[in-house]
């Protein structure tokens, strides 16, 4: 896919249009959608469902920022991929950061906005692609993206971008979807697979984020493996429903779905890609710094 495509498939998927939408309608129905869009991180003893696991990885993400800085209140801080403005939103109410949010779908954004003003927090959301950002010179003293970059083709041109406007010393945190970097060619076109059903380029790996981040000016500082704490959870889940799906309840399950106003094929087609990629991807958190002058 080239950008382009990649940039419209993005925007109607997240906009509510076109039928590979409705795997985030059925998210609505367990999930806080309306404000978080991310894989979310649940501990062993914690159901991923239940207490806002969306909001726990922004907790996770926020907490790693907080140790690379002195001091988090008022601090300016840049939201890569916002989606609908929840993860910039709890950084602001949780540590008080000063959050600025900029997202490639001007659904997302209109939703962010109309969140922060719910919530009656000063925090800004605008339509931008993270590749051309619209901000001058050490504007930020941190940036996060919280499960963003995995739907953008050119990371290394975001993370050169980031760079840019981030202060000497800035501090990066991003989690992402990756993909294992021994894979076969087999495991390798399920993943791809995946990726084209749920709308997203080719994957990376740890290895090419590192890479793409030693290539600015940015140091890593910290890579943690948080599988076990959100896409390990999933597989059960996906197994559960292709179950139900080959067992006599397929009648009931697709009339429920229809009843939501989903297309079951749809759906379907995308648990189905998720469940055969699953053991081969990798949820991981990446910290870096940029390299003192």
């Amino acid at each position: 896919m080239d950008q382009n495509t990649i940039r419209e498939r993005i925007t109607d998927q997240f906009s509510y249009r076109g039928e590979r939408a409705d795997i985030w309608r059925a998210f609505d129905l367990l999930l806080d959608t309306d404000e978080f869009l991310n894989l979310g991180y649940s501990e062993w003893y914690q159901p991923h469902i239940v207490g806002s696991s969306q909001r726990r990885l922004v907790t996770e993400v926020g907490s790693m920022v907080a140790a690379y800085l002195p001091a988090t209140d008022g601090v300016q801080l840049l939201d890569v991929g916002c989606g609908r403005g929840g993860p910039a939103l709890h950084l602001a109410d949780r540590f008080g950061f000063h959050v600025t949010g900029i997202d490639l779908v001007p659904y997302n954004v209109q939703m962010a906005t109309e969140n922060a003003r719910d919530m009656h927090l000063d925090s800004q959301f605008v339509v931008s692609d993270a590749t051309q950002l619209p901000f001058t010179r050490d504007s930020f003293t941190a940036c996060t993206a919280i499960d963003a970059l995995v739907y953008l083709p050119d990371r290394n041109r975001v993370f050169a971008t980031v760079a840019d406007t981030l202060k000497p010393e800035g501090v990066l945190v991003v989690s992402d979807l990756v993909m294992q970097s021994d894979v076969t060619e087999t495991e390798r076109r399920l993943v791809d697979s995946f990726a084209d059903a749920w709308d997203m380029p080719s994957l990376g790996t740890v290895e090419e984020y590192k890479a793409a981040l030693d290539e600015t000016s940015f140091e890593v500082k910290a890579v943690e493996d948080i599988t076990k704490h959100s896409v390990g959870r999933f597989r059960k889940w996906t197994t559960l429903y292709l179950q139900l799906l080959a067992s006599p309840l397929r009648t009931l399950i697709e009339r429920l779905l229809g009843a939501c106003d989903l297309d079951p094929a749809a759906t379907t087609e995308q648990v189905r890609e998720a469940h055969h990629a699953l053991p081969f991807l990798r949820h991981v958190i990446f910290v870096a710094e940029i390299e003192a002058a």
